[in-house]
């Protein structure tokens, strides 16, 4: 690979894209004291020869950490968007109307068990969460209120909590200002105090994995800033060992991705990997993994008494050829959940105690029947597989719906667990301290409810931490279809609208996919989105291929070189509601976000006569530049590694940045960035948004929405929810003509 650089500006981009600023500020409403243009991206010709191909770059000089020339420009564009947003008629109306789903709600999320009490986040409308407990006797009170923290660095938000095995202590994730580099501190549950212990730097979704004694944890560590050998921070973590009271420096090294000290030669973890130690009580093995960007981890097992220890020999037991999505322990049974065989999922069972045992020796456990799956990657706080102390249990899902199933230990024998009602499960989790697991169901126009299965009497009691419906809603319904993708795929396709929506085209509507790593797009209780629907647009989601709706076969048909299939069923999505008559194509809109800009980008650049709008939410546009963003080396296992000849093309090919044809007619489009997002460089949003504010010849807007208090989005509070969806349609209010 090579490239060739020219400094000196393009005089066909600069006029192209002066011409398109200004027919975008003829096509908007003029008000008192009209802000300036946003400034000019300048455009530096690169140019880059990769396996063949020729690719230009215009917009390299915009890449980097710490781009004090991107930055100005990015803050800028911020700026710009935020007046041309106060000046759209029905934002007042959208702020309020948002600002009442939340005022009063509270939300109770990511519940634990241990040592007989109840763990918890209370979120209200403007806090990002604190962590409460509930004791035996039922009485609450506040742990950690992260507000209540030095702000330095921006807001302060719990990315994450982990109780000892006794519930004495808790280990909390805090970040600031929604980077998700947390630092992992312990408190004392009964004082609510510091015990002094602490370490850092931690990415947010890894917390302590306790040893059974409470006396100590391990821990998955960023390497420090100072001793990182590249740019992006997510390489080289290691798992480390802190003994509670014990200095924080002299935490052995356990595993290590790459190499190095700390590297095992018998469970080598690839640089790009993260490695994890789990020390269940009920069992005397420890779980050894790695995991990234994708479905599938590859598991080993050493004797906890030896797990502890650096240089341990592990016994490696699934790789990543075997498809095992997630593992739990129980005794001597190594529990698996595997797509190989099956791409519904297969739960699997292996004796460790036999000491040739591999993954060939496992055997079946759970027999589905029709098209039920054992249910795959989601975002919400879910478990495939958990062992709790009584028995196995398994979250199974048919059409969207999720149940659980119960394994006896004893005797093998599987049987459901009668649901309360029909809804996807946001929590499942139980611990191997613990009889029973929590539970949390929710649907598309349907609170959340939670409970907790009382193993003894075989039933869930309420947790009395429902959430109320801040408004009434039974005016819509879900209506579950399909569309025809354009090679013939039937994919469901999930529509919210009113019960008394006349079937004319005559509403506007916005269409969500996501469609990568496998992860289900879930039915899920959003106000904010319920109140689009409720003042007469509709919200649709398409399950598209990429997801793992229909299991891992799903994921595959919609992955890597298939990825265009999943932008193939989103646009075929906009004339599926148009056929049905909830909508047309010129008054729907596209939103996704993260790696589902994947999606909307390359609609917006293949297909962008198909729809009216675009909406995108820190996202990824230009994954052949992937390696030169943080956290990117972690997304080869899902879309390939731009290094390799055989990966590039498909990398190319689903490039939206690379895509954008010039003097083409572009829809109009929002893109929203965190300014301190660590998963997403925002210069990604940065190149495609110059790029194709240059290219358009339509003056529809191109605008950039920044947020300087927010990362990817992972912590947000309800009320920024509110204020962005605010933004949002009033935003498509102005791009999408009515009735």
């Amino acid at each position: 690979m090579h490239r060739h650089p020219r400094s000196h500006r393009q005089p066909l981009v600069r006029r192209a894209a002066a011409l398109a600023c200004m027919l975008a500020l003829a096509a908007l409403p003029a008000f008192a004291g009209d802000p300036a243009p946003p400034p000019e991206a300048r455009a530096t010709d690169v140019v880059d020869h990769v396996f063949g191909a020729t690719l230009h770059d215009p917009y390299r000089w915009m890449e980097g950490e710490h781009n004090a020339e991107f930055q100005q420009w990015l803050a800028a564009q911020g700026e710009y968007t935020r007046a041309r947003l106060d000046a759209l008629p029905t934002l007042s109306n959208w702020r309020q109307a948002l600002a009442r789903t939340n005022g009063d709600t509270v939300v109770h999320r990511a519940q634990h068990y241990a040592g007989g009490r109840l763990f918890f986040i209370r979120q209200t409308a403007q806090g990002n969460g604190t962590l409460m407990v509930r004791e035996a006797d039922g009485s609450e009170r506040a742990l950690l209120d992260p507000a209540t923290l030095d702000g330095k660095g921006g807001h302060a938000s719990i990315t994450l909590f982990t109780p000892s095995p006794d519930g004495g202590k808790v280990a909390v994730n805090i970040d600031h200002g929604g980077n998700e580099v947390t630092r992992l501190e312990v408190f004392d549950v009964r004082s609510g105090k510091p015990t002094g212990d602490a370490v850092e730097p931690v990415w947010g979704e890894f917390g302590a994995e306790w040893l059974p004694d409470g006396g100590g944890f391990a821990y998955t560590q960023m390497v420090p800033p100072g001793r990182r050998a590249g740019g992006d921070p997510l390489l080289g973590m290691r798992t480390r060992l802190h003994r509670l009271g014990t200095p924080a420096a002299q935490d052995p090294i356990l595993l290590r991705a790459g190499t190095g000290a700390g590297a095992s030669a018998s469970f080598p973890v690839p640089a790009n990997r993260f490695p994890v130690i789990e020390f269940p009580a009920g069992s005397r093995w420890a779980l050894g993994s790695f995991s990234g960007a994708q479905a599938e981890k590859r598991y080993c097992v050493a004797p906890q008494a030896e797990a502890v220890k650096p240089g341990v020999h592990w016994r490696c037991i699934a790789g990543l050829d075997d498809k095992v999505q997630s593992a739990a322990l129980h005794g001597d049974t190594l529990y698996l959940v595997s797509t190989r065989a099956r791409s519904d999922g297969q739960v699997l069972a292996l004796d460790l105690s036999r000491p040739n045992a591999s993954i060939g020796d496992a055997r079946s456990v759970l027999p589905l029947q029709g098209d039920e799956m054992v249910s795959g990657i989601s975002l919400y706080d879910t478990q495939q597989v958990a062992t709790a102390r009584d028995a196995l249990y398994v979250k199974v899902s048919r059409n969207g719906l999720d149940g659980i199933r119960r394994v006896d230990y004893r005797t093998g024998k599987a049987e459901a667990v009668p649901m309360p009602l029909a809804g996807a499960a946001s929590l499942f989790r139980a611990d191997s301290g613990e009889d029973g697991f929590l539970l949390e169901l929710r649907g598309w126009t349907t609170p959340p409810k939670s409970w907790r299965y009382d193993a003894a009497g075989r039933a869930l009691r309420s947790l009395g931490q429902d959430e109320a419906s801040p408004a009434d809603y039974s005016m819509i319904e879900a209506t579950e279809t399909e569309l025809v993708s354009r090679d013939g795929t039937r994919v469901p396709l999930t529509v919210l609208h009113r019960k008394d929506a006349a079937l004319d085209g005559s509403h506007r509507a916005i269409l969500f996919a996501y469609g990568s790593y496998g992860i289900s797009v879930l039915p899920s209780f959003k106000p904010v989105r319920l109140e689009w629907v409720k003042h007469g647009n509709v919200f649709a989601y398409a399950h598209v291929r990429g997801g793992g709706e229909k299991g891992e076969a799903w994921h595959l048909a919609g992955k890597g070189p298939n990825k265009h299939k999943g932008v193939e069923d989103f646009v075929a999505g906009v004339a599926r509601l148009s056929e049905l008559g909830y909508s047309r194509p010129q008054r729907t809109a596209l939103l996704s976000g993260s790696a589902g800009g994947l999606l909307v980008g390359g609609a917006v650049t293949h297909y962008p006569d198909r729809f009216g709008a675009a909406v995108s939410l820190v996202s990824f546009f230009n994954p052949v530049r992937m390696l030169q963003m943080p956290n990117g080396a972690n997304q080869i296992g899902e879309f390939g590694d731009p290094r390799k000849a055989s990966d590039f093309p498909a990398l190319l090919a689903m490039d939206p940045y690379q895509s954008i044809k010039p003097h083409t007619a572009y829809p109009a489009m929002m893109m929203d960035v965190g300014l301190n997002d660590s998963r997403m460089a925002p210069w990604q949003t940065g190149k495609f948004a110059a790029r194709l504010r240059a290219a358009d010849t339509s003056g529809r807007p191109v605008w950039i929405r920044t947020d300087a208090n927010a990362g990817h989005g992972m912590q947000a509070s309800l009320g920024a929810e509110a204020a962005e969806f605010a933004d949002i349609y009033a935003f498509l209010d102005a791009q999408l003509p009515g009735s």
